[in-house]
């Protein structure tokens, strides 16, 4: 086995690892959504702590990460897909961090406060999980194009977060109960669009990886032409 062969293996068992992460990452946001709408605090105390799973596999991968770069010397599109990796990894750890604070809300909350937000807020945090899934097949597949359609993508929730934000702070609430989960939903609203942002940014170093080149997806994502 060459050199070069043994180098790719290695990198390719890297990839998929990190495909894996992605794949426990999107799982979690698919199970907290799932959670949240059915307002199912028991179980979503159970899932939280599969954030250390997720954390594990971050240290996991940053290690894996130097090993290449300082056992492999990479040049070129190796060492710019390496690059690519380490801030992949960063920023789905935060995706993770984001699906365990709607966890933690969802296990303090009251699904019979301002049920018909429910709904809608779900909806976001399910498109929030189709690009997580899109972003990282543009990841392992190279796909640049892919990468900037799933960024074009965070604008809907933006556009989301600030109709609903709107409705929410005009409610009068009557007591602390009821501001408590008016506060929720806000909180995780707000959660949502900053999950959006960062698998905005992934897509922007996908596209780096590609060409080399270095965009701003998160402006042109929030201000669609």
């Amino acid at each position: 086995m060459t050199t070069r062969t043994q180098f790719d293996d290695k990198l390719s068992a890297y990839y998929q690892n990190i495909m894996y992460m992605g794949t426990l990452v999107e799982q979690l946001l698919l199970d907290a959504t799932g959670v949240f709408s059915a307002g199912d605090a028991a179980r979503a105390k159970e899932l939280i702590p599969t954030d250390e799973k997720i954390d594990e596999m971050q240290l996991k991968l940053d290690e894996e990460s130097v090993n290449l770069l300082l056992l492999q010397a990479p040049v070129g599109k190796d060492l710019r897909k390496i690059v690519t990796s380490i801030k992949v990894v960063a920023n789905l750890e935060r995706v993770g961090d984001y699906a365990v604070h709607l966890l933690k809300l969802t296990a303090k909350g009251d699904p019979s406060l301002y049920p018909r937000f429910t709904p809608r807020v779900a909806a976001m945090a399910r498109g929030g999980a189709l690009m997580i899934r899109d972003s990282l097949t543009a990841y392992i597949n190279d796909d640049d194009a892919l990468a900037k359609q799933t960024a074009a993508k965070d604008g809907e929730i933006d556009a989301q977060k600030k109709k609903i934000i709107g409705e929410l702070i005009m409610l009068k609430p009557e007591n602390e109960k009821e501001m408590r989960q008016i506060y929720r939903y806000l909180s995780i609203c707000k959660d949502l669009e900053r999950l959006g942002d960062h698998i905005t940014t992934i897509c922007e170093w996908v596209i780096f990886a590609v060409s080399g080149e270095i965009v701003d997806l998160n402006r042109t994502s929030s201000n669609p032409e």
